[in-house]
């Protein structure tokens, strides 16, 4: 009975540490494209056409220009 025991829990053990970073380098790309994705879309949605934020983009860019000699 304690043998049995004993491989059940080696069994568990060895699976439990097999999992423990396969793939984790995929879900961190979706997770960084999922993100980007988002802040594209909440940039859009907020300055609606793209003569409205190309707009803001100069006057951000001029803005930093006067400040900085």
């Amino acid at each position: 009975m304690t043998r049995a025991l004993i491989a059940t829990r080696v069994r568990i053990i060895k699976a439990v540490e097999g999992r423990d970073e396969k793939g984790q380098g995929t879900l961190e790309y979706v997770g960084m494209i999922a993100l980007a994705a988002l802040l594209v879309g909440a940039i859009v949605t907020a300055f609606g056409s793209g003569t409205a934020l190309s707009g803001e983009v100069t006057k951000a860019i001029n803005k930093i220009s006067t400040i900085m000699p």
